[in-house]
This record gives structure tokens, sequence and C-alpha cells, in this order.
């Protein structure tokens, strides 16, 4: 039973494959029905005999042609010679069930069957003014206008907004392609840059190590100027490392604050900023990580919390530099986040490169919290301090 229910739900809250609103709200319109049931209960038992199987065939056309792209339109032309009928045999309110037709019509996949089913409804109230006009009930079908036109332009509502919830899916597909190629030329690049810098330097380093290995009993003095030649060179290697590092570095935290600034009041979210990072003196690197992380932050901020205030916090002790983000938008659970949960991921990433860690705090309708705590590098020399 419990197997059971769990289907049914499952069937009922899922959406068309193709798109259009969940199987729950088109069985839930269905309730709509019943009017045309209740018209055909007051008819004689012979009609009812020919009404009630066409308006099983009428529903089951429905569901259908709501969850098969196939039959719909067949199960659109279908409709209408069941309304067709109804309005002819019965009364013009029949007509009515023309909104069942216009939904299904609004998700055909193309246009030119687009054009047949809207085709097939004009001819439909083609039909019915001439049956009319000749019964002398025109009075009666003119209260039906605006049902007919509402059935007209419901189709180019729902085929409209499908075709631009397509085209809005197109271009956030064309822009992750185009920042997987940026991502991707990026590494291209730092790979091209790795191997030309210290390809060769390392090369040395190593033949050289090998020779002083091989120095080392026979020509002691020899193998230690090899050895002075490897630390010489590894130095140079270095230099060159940090040279690289700094070419990279296109992020920097105080760059990236003003930048949340315009952003922030771009999306009418007030921003305070407390302590002033521009004191502090960092190095290359992790000036770098925590523009990038505050980037991540602030974009999180604009896109997921409703926010009114966002609050940049900056502080620094003799250990350790800590960067907060705080909002009082409307929070979350962390075990709900789903994909979202990979922008916290990435931002721990990057700060694992520096010994940074992370810290998020939110729950729903309190707001969120985030923290970047990375700490600082000391050394003892005449300089003093070093970060």
């Amino acid at each position: 039973m419990q197997n059971l229910l769990h289907a049914l739900r499952r069937f009922i809250t899922k959406r068309p494959p193709d798109g259009g609103p969940p199987i729950f709200f088109m069985l839930l319109w269905l309730v709509y029905i019943l009017f045309p049931i209740f018209s055909i209960g007051e008819q004689s038992l012979v009609e009812q005999w020919v009404g009630f199987p066409l308006i099983i065939l009428f529903i089951v056309s429905y569901v259908v042609g709501h969850l098969s792209r196939k039959w719909r339109l067949w199960a659109v032309l279908l409709h209408l010679c069941i309304i067709a009928y109804f309005s002819w045999r019965y009364d013009e309110d029949f007509m009515y069930m023309g909104f069942f037709t216009a939904s299904m019509i609004g998700l055909l996949p193309k246009l030119r069957q687009v054009g047949i089913a809207l085709t097939g409804v004009l001819l439909l109230f083609g039909f019915e003014v001439w049956h009319y006009e000749a019964l002398d009930r025109m009075d009666a079908l003119l209260d039906l206008i605006p049902a007919m036109l509402a059935v007209l332009l419901l189709p180019f509502v729902m085929f409209i907004g499908r075709r631009s919830k397509l085209l809005r899916t197109q271009l956030q597909l064309a822009n992750d392609e185009i920042s997987r190629l940026s991502k991707q030329e990026e590494r291209q690049r730092i790979s091209r840059e790795l191997h030309d810098t210290l390809g060769h330097t390392l090369t040395m380093i190593t033949l050289k190590s090998e020779l002083a290995e091989k120095l080392i009993v026979q020509h002691p003095e020899r193998a230690k100027q090899e050895i002075r030649d490897v630390q010489l060179t590894s130095r140079a290697a270095l230099k060159q490392v940090r040279e690289l590092v700094s070419g990279m570095n296109t992020v920097t935290l105080q760059d990236e604050l003003s930048n949340a600034k315009r952003i922030l009041a771009a999306a009418y979210i007030t921003i305070k900023v407390q302590g002033d990072p521009a004191s502090a003196s960092l190095s290359p690197l992790i000036d770098n990580m925590l523009g990038m992380c505050l980037r991540e932050a602030v974009t999180n901020v604009v896109k997921h919390s409703d926010a009114r205030q966002c609050v940049i916090e900056w502080a620094m002790t003799p250990d350790q530099y800590r960067l907060a983000i705080r909002d009082n938008g409307v929070g979350c659970n962390l075990a709900d986040k789903g994909p979202a949960h990979t922008g916290l991921r990435g931002m721990q990433e990057r700060l694992n490169l520096v010994d940074g860690k992370l810290v998020f705090q939110s729950t729903k309708g309190t707001g969120s919290i985030l923290t970047m705590i990375v700490p600082r590098v000391r050394s003892s020399s005449k300089k003093g301090e070093s970060t």
C-alpha cells in the first residue's frame, strides 16, 4: 500500500516529458468536467448512452494528450469534434470545454501543429455561428465570445511562455559552455606557461643532481659545486613560480570589494563594510583566493538570499585573517542546498590552497553568515613580520 501511494505521489508531481505544468495541475482542472457531466445527466437515457462515453473519451484523450507528444495533436482534434457534437446536440455552454483543449494546444511542440489546431478551433467557432444563426439563437452565442477569445489566446500565451523558457535554458547552456571553454583555455595557458617557464629549469636541476650523486665519492669538491648550482637553480625556479603567480593574479580582494558594492547596489541590497583589507599587505596568493571567494559569496547573496542588507566584515589577528559576509535574507538548511552546495565546496577548495577554512552558518528565515579564515604566516627576521 505504501509503495502504491509513493508511486501515485511521484506520478502526480512529475512534469510531462517535454515540459509544461505538473501532472497534478492537469488532473486538478478535470474537476470542471463535472458541469458537462451534470448537463448530460439531465438528458434522456438514450442521450446519456451517447454522451457519457464521449465524456470518458474526452477525459482519456485529455490525459493522453498531456502525457504523450505523439498523440497530442490527435487528442486536440478529437476534443474539437466532441465539443462540436455536444454544442450542436445539447447546448452552446459546452463550448466552455474548449479550455481543456486550449491547454493542450499550448503544449504542442511545433508551430505548424499549433496552426493546425487553431485552424480547427476557428472551424469549430464558424460551425457554431452557422448552427445558432440557423436556429435564430445568436444572442445566446454572443455571450460566449469572451470564452472563444480566451480559448484562442491561451495557446499563444502558453506557447510563447514555453518558447521563452526554452530560449532562457539554451542561453544558460551557452553561457555554461563559454565558461567551460574559458576555464579550459585558462588551464591550457597556465600549463604552457608552467612548461615553458619551469620545464628547462627543473630538467637542469635533475641532471645536476644525478651528476652530483655520481661525483660525490671520487670528486667531492666538484659534487659540492654541482649541489651549489642546484641550489641557485632552485632559487631561480622559485622566483619564476612567484612571477608566474603574480602574473595570474587578476583578482584582488580590494577590487572585488569595490565590485561587490556595485553589484549589491544594483540589486537594491544595502551594503556595509567593516574593516579595511588594504591595510593587511596580503600576499598575492592569499589576496587572489580571498578575492575569488568574496566574488562567489556576493553572487550567492544576490541570487539566492532575497536579502535587503549585506555586511562584509574584515578583521585580522596576529594569527589569522578573517573575512565574513552576513545577510538578512531567507537563509537555508545546508542539507537542502543541493547543487548550490558546489559553490561552497569550490570556495573551500580555494581556501585549502592557503590552509584556510570556510564556516557557513544559516537557518531558514534568519539569514546566513559565511566566514573565511586564513592563517597568517609569520617569520622572524630583521625586517619583522612577513605575510
